[in-house]
């Protein structure tokens, strides 16, 4: 396969180098990754910015710009004769679950391609704590045999799967199940590093989930990987409310 390769920490990431070498042995990879950091940018885009686009090796490039733009760059600009098969996005250090899925850039690049009908794939590893090494390795593994198994030629048009792997070693993962996407009953709350002035997110930690059942958070507490299909339009499947015959009308 043509794999399109990317993330939101940055092209000489561990987690994207790893999944490079993991993919790079039997597929054709491409690497089009933001030049700095871009945790928590969701589905930003440099509208009205400059960016620099650097080759770094063969089929690499660093772009300065977000993870949507990356792969807007590699889709319109690099790739535009040689379209590619799948995208994955990742590996990102940390989780990507429930209310955060919204915030993650990782999953914005998967969701950009998902736009084009690509399939995509954003996979994170679970670091709970700040002094935890993520098992790449693990996460690597975990991907690899999901394309074994097909599953780029099973994501419908227009959704991506959100991939999230225990942080632990690939033989004491308990099995894949799919998902769908918790909700956090709580927020991260803010630090004040000046009073009234100046605040700050406090460090991530563990939040409780409104009805954890079937739920990604729940499949991690399990020690399991969580698999969840997510649709790229964000149209509800709820029915919308009856506002009237009478409405608007003259």
């Amino acid at each position: 396969m043509r794999i399109i390769l990317t993330n939101d920490d940055g092209y000489d990431q561990p987690g994207l180098l790893e999944l490079e070498k993991t993919l790079g042995a039997e597929h054709e990879v491409w690497v089009v990754a933001p030049m700095y950091h871009c945790s928590g940018i969701s589905n930003a885009i440099g509208l009205y910015s400059e960016m620099e686009l650097k080759k770094t090796g063969k089929r690499k490039w660093a772009l300065d710009g977000t993870p949507t733009d990356c792969v807007k760059m590699a889709l319109s600009e690099l790739m535009k004769n040689t379209g590619p098969d799948l995208l994955v996005s990742g590996i990102n250090p940390g989780a990507n679950l429930a209310n955060n899925v919204f915030y993650s850039g990782t999953v914005a690049a998967a969701t950009e391609a998902a736009l084009w009908n690509i399939p995509a794939v954003a996979l994170s590893i679970q670091v709970s704590d700040p002094g935890d090494e993520p098992l790449f390795s693990t996460a690597s593994a975990v991907l690899k045999r999901l394309l074994d198994a097909g599953l780029p030629s099973m994501i419908p048009p227009g959704t991506l799967v959100n991939v999230n792997v225990p942080n632990t070693k690939l033989r004491e993962i308990r099995g894949v199940t799919w998902t769908r996407m918790g909700r956090f009953a709580e927020d991260i709350d803010f630090r004040r590093l000046e009073s009234g002035r100046i605040f700050a997110y406090k460090r991530y930690k563990p939040l409780p989930v409104v009805d954890g059942r079937g739920t990604d958070v729940e499949a991690l507490e399990n020690f399991r990987v969580s698999l969840t299909l997510l649709d790229s339009t964000r149209t509800s499947i709820q029915k919308p409310p009856d506002l009237g015959a009478e409405i608007l009308q003259p």
